[in-house]
């Protein structure tokens, strides 16, 4: 940084490190837009789209130091928001509430079918034509009550309870993750969180995306 004079211009030095080549990425796989053409939104309230405020929770947990959401803005402070998110975005408007609607937002549209039209964008972009697919389910257990007594009335919640379970924990509450990737660049092209009950019916061979999905994609 060269030094200012009184009457010279004010210098300010930010910090780009690797997060340019993942802003690099995420745009070239048109991620934010894809998001942006899906996802409703009102522009008449939001300063920054679902697109940029999610593109700025991954550069946020790509760092190599995250912050949490609440902490975002702290994270931006020495960063050149412009040139990663976006012309006109400043640190302080990626913040907990402006996160935390286009979550809401993301979860109402719903985040597999979401993700499954990123990954077939990013597929294309990449001119990848998936012909097989590689299933895996991890299962996580948790602490506390959660809603393992009482299953949840809206089909998008996970029902949080007991069952099969690797680690031999049954007494843990779980729910699990299923991630599907293609065999050419082990891009993930599905991932969808598992109740219990769905989790066994997985595991015993009843239903499985896989075909379906690349099928689509493809």
């Amino acid at each position: 940084m060269q030094p200012s004079t009184r009457n010279g211009p004010q210098y300010k030095t930010e910090t780009l490190e690797h997060l340019g080549l993942v802003s690099a990425m995420f745009d070239e796989l048109h991620i934010g837009h894809t998001i942006d053409q899906l996802v409703p939104q009102d522009p008449t309230w939001r300063t920054i789209t679902i697109g940029q405020a999610l593109k700025a929770m991954v550069l946020n947990g790509l760092g190599f130091a995250n912050r949490r959401l609440y902490l975002t803005t702290h994270f931006f402070s020495n960063k050149p928001t412009q040139r990663l998110i976006g012309e006109g975005v400043k640190p302080e408007h990626l913040n907990d509430d402006a996160l935390g609607r286009a979550l809401d937002a993301i979860h109402a549209f719903g985040v597999t079918e979401l993700y499954t039209h990123i990954a077939a964008k990013a597929v294309q972009q990449l001119g990848i034509i998936p012909k097989q697919g590689h299933m895996d389910v991890s299962s996580f257990h948790t602490d506390g009550h959660y809603n393992s007594d009482d299953p949840p009335e809206d089909d998008a919640m996970i029902h949080i309870t007991r069952g099969y379970i690797r680690d031999h924990r049954e007494d843990l509450n779980q729910a699990a993750l299923e991630l599907i990737i293609e065999h050419q660049a082990n891009i993930p092209i599905l991932m969808r969180l598992l109740s219990e009950l769905m989790l066994n019916v997985v595991y015993e061979g009843k239903e499985s995306g896989v075909s379906p999905l690349i099928g689509k994609i493809s």
